[in-house]
């Protein structure tokens, strides 16, 4: 029998995202976790968290967030290409703030992100789900090209701006502005009729 997932509270987790977002996950030890969440590293192990636990809060508070900064482009009334700017440009907002830590993940990063499964998997509906309605929104008014299957299209156009923004960002050190306008002026062409 596996042990239940402890519960953290969100403001905790949001505290390591706002002051250790920046660090390579591997680099942070429980220490400066528990000192980021206002804990010591005893009541951690008292409450049963572990950077497993912590990693796994932070996946869900990312999701979260997407998905509240996602809303105003999916609710907009402009065109879908201005929506599907909105959305992306949030992909890259949301990753900004989780720019060490994401990039760091490796492995772990898949149980953020992907469906479960064997085989080919899609990401996780929290983070794609506005760009698919995006995408039928625009192929109804005949603006967007979604191909035959747009959650297909939307897994591609998320982690496709994900990414490449934060290689951009990390690996070619550009500024965050040149990042996100180049890649989303880049992924709404590709899909635009």
């Amino acid at each position: 029998m596996t042990s239940p997932t402890p519960q953290i509270e969100k403001e905790r987790v949001e505290r390591i995202r706002d002051q250790l977002g920046d660090r390579r996950w591997h680099e942070l030890s429980i220490e400066e976790l528990a000192s980021a969440m206002q804990l010591s590293r005893m009541t951690l192990h008292r409450r049963g968290i572990d950077k497993d636990a912590l990693r796994e809060a932070l996946g869900e508070l990312l999701a979260d967030e997407f998905r509240a900064a996602a809303l105003p482009a999916l609710t907009a009334a402009g065109p879908a290409p201005e929506r599907l700017r909105m959305a992306l440009e949030v992909v890259c907002r949301v990753d900004e703030r989780y720019l060490g830590l994401i990039e760091d993940l490796g492995e772990d990063r898949e149980r953020v992100f992907h469906d479960d499964g064997d085989g080919a998997v899609l990401t996780r509906g929290s983070f794609t789900e506005a760009l698919r309605r995006i995408l039928e929104d625009g192929e109804r008014e005949g603006t967007l090209d979604p191909g035959a299957d747009p959650a297909e299209k939307a897994t591609l156009l998320f982690n496709a701006a994900s990414w490449t923004y934060r290689h951009m960002r990390l690996g070619h050190r550009w500024d965050a502005e040149r990042a996100r306008s180049q890649v989303v002026d880049l992924l709404v062409a590709g899909v635009s009729r």
